[in-house]
């Protein structure tokens, strides 16, 4: 994609008899930008999130659900593209029975994990059943709740697919000891996004497995020299006499290795996967460095320990600002390409056990 600028004509030139001659006739037209911007206060949703913990905790979980929705709420409405929010539509009924469900389900996994072990073959054959089911009705309530202008999205995705996609990689994986993970979270993510669709238009996603693995591979490398470092630097000072010293900075070091390597993996990988999808006649610009992904992880983590949580509502509100702040969207068309569409309400069982257990459906 092509980001310069074409040499424009004054209007009043143009509408005069004088000859204009364009420096760059070969450039394209330039291709107007979205503006999206994240306008949350962390005052006025601090205020939200105090009441949703303490009303939470009052009712034992079951204001949960309307905790959810209300921050959800708070998250869209102050998301705007082009100057008009987003809207999740997700009502705390649905959401709070499938929550219960999740409970249940979550219940009987750690029953049988930690107490009657002779049910966990079974629980891991339920859970191998119903993976791919909790995948496509997770991304299904998700996208049928989020709206635009009116306009909710919506996924396509079936079982048998998401089956296929889901453990046809993952056994790749596992034969190559891990060497094709990063093929395997290729597949995913462009399922996801091939079968989200908006206004009738279908997502397109054009990354490569190998772009995926070269991000891995670079971490882990870094990562591996990182750690070499550390355990040198053990032995050193373990030799010298200093060893409680030094194994506190050890473990200091080796969490700061960590963070570290994470922060350049969400970056590449978000980067990487913005960058790769369009839906119809939008496309979008990822910019998120490591540097500044890494600092806004370090000082988020302070801040929330020296505050005792306080400041949690404070550094969520910096990184989905910062996120928006590096996202920018490209419309190479006008929006008139997207048509309301008629959906039926989905379920929200699978959603909520995707929180539960802490299953990623999104890009």
């Amino acid at each position: 994609m092509n980001d310069k600028n074409p040499t424009l004509v004054p209007a009043d030139l143009r509408s005069s008899g004088s000859t204009t001659v364009n420096s760059n006739p070969a450039s394209p037209p330039s291709q107007p930008g979205l503006t999206l911007q994240f306008t949350g206060s962390a005052g006025e949703y601090f205020r939200i999130w105090i009441v949703n913990l303490c009303l939470t905790l009052f009712t034992l979980g079951i204001f949960s659900a309307w905790a959810k929705v209300r921050k959800k709420r708070y998250f869209y409405s102050h998301t705007l593209l082009d100057g008009t929010p987003f809207q999740y539509l997700g009502q705390p009924i649905p959401i709070l029975k499938g929550r219960l469900i999740a409970a249940m389900l979550f219940g009987v996994w750690y029953t049988a994990t930690h107490y009657v072990t002779s049910l966990l073959p079974f629980v891991l054959i339920a859970a191998f059943i119903l993976a791919p089911w909790v995948m496509v009705r997770a991304a299904a309530f998700n996208a049928r709740y989020s709206a635009f202008r009116n306009m909710t999205f919506s996924f396509a995705g079936t079982y048998t697919s998401a089956a296929k996609v889901m453990y046809g990689w993952a056994i790749l994986a596992l034969v190559s000891l891990g060497m094709a993970f990063s093929w395997w979270q290729q597949r995913l993510k462009k399922y996801i996004v091939d079968q989200t669709s908006y206004g009738g238009v279908n997502g397109e996603f054009s990354a490569t497995g190998g772009q995926f693995f070269k991000t891995y591979f670079i971490a882990g490398l870094l990562f591996a020299i990182a750690m070499i470092a550390a355990f040198m630097l053990l032995s050193i000072g373990t030799a010298a006499g200093g060893e409680n010293s030094f194994m506190v900075a050890w473990v200091v070091g080796i969490y700061a290795i960590y963070i570290m390597a994470y922060a350049y993996i969400q970056a590449r990988i978000t980067n990487l996967v913005w960058n790769n999808t369009q839906l119809g006649p939008l496309r979008f610009k990822s910019s998120i460095g490591v540097r500044s992904l890494l600092r806004l992880y370090l000082t988020n983590a302070l801040a929330i320990l020296a505050t005792a949580g306080l400041l949690i509502p404070w550094a969520t509100m910096r990184t989905l600002k910062y996120r928006a702040d590096h996202l920018s969207v490209i419309a190479t068309e006008g929006l008139h390409e997207f048509r309301g569409s008629e959906d039926g309400s989905v379920r929200a069982v699978g959603a909520e056990v995707g929180d539960f257990f802490d299953f990623d459906m999104s890009i």
